[in-house]
């Protein structure tokens, strides 16, 4: 199972209300599961939040914007606030600018070293093999910057 260290801390995550929320129900922000990850975890549906009007992950609970999958969560939810982009048939390691962290830290040392080591670990041959049989995980974003192009 791939693991990728949080980069953002907890209290960010937790005080944040753009995770795990969506304006559609077919959001292309919504996860897509690796397809080893489909026998682990639960499928994720998108359900209406009657609440906020919004749709939000079903593992999300809306009461204390805890993950109920967390330790257990899928590969794409543990890279954010980075992305798999696709644009023009390429496919990009990329950062959504709209989460706190990334607009508070984007110009730190720490963030841009950030940036380098998880982008070379996305070109690694264990990642590019994952990601030559789960395509369906790159997705055109919009309101990203990209770090690095991907092949595989």
């Amino acid at each position: 199972m791939l693991k990728i260290k949080q980069l953002v801390p907890e209290g960010y995550c937790l005080k944040c209300r753009g995770c795990c929320r969506f304006s559609q129900e077919d959001s292309v922000w919504s996860p897509r599961l690796l397809k080893e990850e489909t026998s682990r975890v639960s499928q994720i549906f998108i359900v209406a939040d009657k609440s906020e009007g919004t749709f939000v992950c079903s593992h999300l609970n809306v009461s204390d914007n805890n993950c109920r999958v967390y330790g257990s969560r899928p590969f794409e939810c543990q890279l954010y606030p980075f992305l798999l982009s696709s644009r023009e048939n390429k496919k990009f390691l990329a950062v959504d600018l709209n989460c706190p962290f990334v607009k508070d830290n984007k110009d730190t040392e720490m963030f841009k070293a950030y940036c380098v080591q998880i982008a070379d670990l996305m070109k690694s041959p264990a990642f590019s093999a994952v990601f030559k049989n789960n395509t369906q995980i790159f997705q055109p974003y919009a309101g990203v910057s990209e770090i690095a192009e991907l092949e595989f």
